[in-house]
């Protein structure tokens, strides 16, 4: 059992449905049950199932949400972390507050550094907010945590003074019970998008080369898309009808873990071209599934996928097409990559993350 009074900006977990939710969530489950007090700080409301445990304080500020949640969290926090006494802090998404008491240990946890590679796939205020937040976090961290190989190598490109600080912890699936039973079962009939509708998912050049697919292919596979609209002003629904995809497209909007478990163990494949991503929990949960995935091999989306994937350009109509094309007919390529879905998907687990973050936080 650990010891110590942790106090978490629990941000994250007003956003259901992102992958940092997910992330964050998932490990203080877990880690708020290996003992210690843990603090939970949040200018706005939150769903506390399964983490209204006795040593759990919640600290909800109550505050509007179309108030900037950030620049109050500075306010806040560090208020509340004085009069909790606590000994470490840890910001689950790249940011901790300026004004902690200075013997207050830190842990920041950096996803993606997409406000560097790719700051045009962002909104500008993240993008300013980022670029402001993050270097400070990454200065006052005691240790930083980052969720793939490929994050700890741009963070080390754009803060090598960093680099001694770094500890790799990987998210994971939420879904249990699958790998190798799953694999032998009988392919699914679709293919799967899961994402936020917004154009670092890549979803325009995905949606016309699947187009190309389609007039290519005499009995062609039906698309479900699932994922709630982001910003950008992506019209999806307009394009499909542009692209004359309707009656081969699916748009699921977001669903229910339950569901989104089972679209995933009836898929054929993940698609998930992302322009970037940090990890991609969607292709660990459909790995999970012993589902195979067509990934970008930019960033860290074919590290995660490892052998079951077949990795594209991103920028591509023509090759994305192509893997198309080729996992949907050559049989035994697909058994493999099924294969080896099942043999990837061991290597991610929330319990052995939950634990090396607990470590970092509470030695």
């Amino acid at each position: 059992m650990f010891e110590g009074r942790v106090a978490v900006d629990a941000r994250p977990l007003c956003h259901p449905g992102t992958g940092i939710y997910r992330y964050t969530r998932e490990l203080l489950q877990r880690m708020c049950r290996l003992g210690g007090e843990w603090y939970l700080y949040s200018p706005q409301r939150y769903d506390t199932s399964k983490l209204d445990l006795p040593n759990v304080h919640h600290r909800v500020a109550g505050v509007p949400s179309t108030l900037r949640a950030g620049q109050l969290a500075q306010v806040f926090y560090p208020f509340w972390a004085r009069r909790d006494r606590v000994d470490v802090f840890w910001g689950p998404r790249h940011q901790l507050p300026f004004a902690l008491p200075a013997n207050t240990r830190t842990l920041v946890t950096i996803h993606d550094l997409v406000w560097k590679d790719h700051g045009n796939t962002m909104r500008f205020p993240g993008r300013q907010i980022e670029n402001y937040f993050t270097p400070r976090a990454l200065a006052r961290a005691d240790n930083i945590a980052v969720v793939s190989r490929f994050t700890a190598q741009r963070l080390e490109h754009y803060f090598p003074q960093y680099v001694h600080k770094l500890v790799i912890v990987p998210g994971a699936s939420m879904f249990k019970g699958a790998t190798s039973t799953v694999a032998a079962d009988s392919p699914g009939q679709y293919l799967l998008f899961v994402g936020t509708l917004e154009p670092r998912k890549n979803l325009p050049r995905l949606l016309r080369a699947y187009r190309q697919f389609v007039t290519i292919t005499p009995e062609v596979m039906p698309l479900k898309i699932v994922g709630g609209t982001g910003w950008g002003g992506e019209d999806i629904a307009g394009l499909v009808d542009e692209l004359g995809l309707g009656g081969h497209i699916q748009l699921l909007g977001k669903v229910g873990d339950d569901a989104l478990q089972q679209l995933y163990r009836d898929a054929y494949a993940l698609l998930m071209p992302s322009l970037y991503e940090g990890f991609g929990l969607p292709v660990v949960e459909a790995i999970s599934m012993g589902v195979p995935v067509i990934v970008s091999r930019q960033s860290a989306m074919a590290e995660v996928a490892g052998a079951a994937a077949i990795c594209v350009d991103p920028l591509s109509e023509a090759e994305i097409c192509a893997a198309l094309s080729q996992i949907s007919s050559d049989s035994e390529l697909y058994k493999s990559l099924r294969s080896e879905a099942a043999l990837e998907s061991v290597r991610y687990d929330w319990d052995n993350s939950a634990r090396q973050v607990a470590g970092l936080l509470l030695p």
